[in-house]
């Protein structure tokens, strides 16, 4: 699969070709999404890059685990360069109006797969954000407690 159109396609052509790191995540992330099983395969060629974190940040917990399942990191950055790069724990922490049940969720999933709740300080900017269900959950998940439900 020639993935330079779909990157320039997707508004990142300059990072596919001048970042090795941004290439190398895009091609893992595209790759997982063309094995996604034929029933939700559609969703996740529906989503811009980085498919993971956008699957995260709608709650759609079935995509989120099959792309897991299928080898992305559950603590990957995408290589953007911008506010958006961080891993799928602080998007959830940024995604303020998620609702907490589904940040959860999805968050349980992320760390089922091996999710750091301190990478790119996710559980520290919960806390400064002022989100103190999810921080709590972050923070229970961390020390390996069985998080209580908000």
């Amino acid at each position: 699969m020639e993935l330079l159109p779909k990157a320039i396609a997707d508004g990142r052509g300059k990072l596919y070709v001048t970042l090795p790191e941004f290439r190398e995540a895009f091609r893992q992330m595209c790759q997982a999404v063309e094995q996604l099983p034929k029933a939700i395969i559609d969703r996740g060629r529906a989503l811009a890059y980085p498919q993971l974190h956008h699957a995260c940040v709608q709650g759609d917990i079935e995509l989120v685990e099959a792309l897991l399942s299928r080898g992305v990191g559950p603590n990957s950055y995408p290589f953007t360069e911008d506010e958006g790069d961080e891993p799928p724990l602080v998007w959830l922490v940024m995604a303020e109006e998620m609702k907490i049940d589904a940040k959860i969720s999805v968050a349980s999933v992320l760390i089922r797969y091996g999710a750091d709740v301190e990478e790119g300080d996710a559980l520290s900017l919960a806390q400064q954000l002022g989100d103190w269900p999810f921080a709590i959950y972050l923070e229970e998940a961390g020390r390996g407690q069985p998080p209580t439900a908000a």
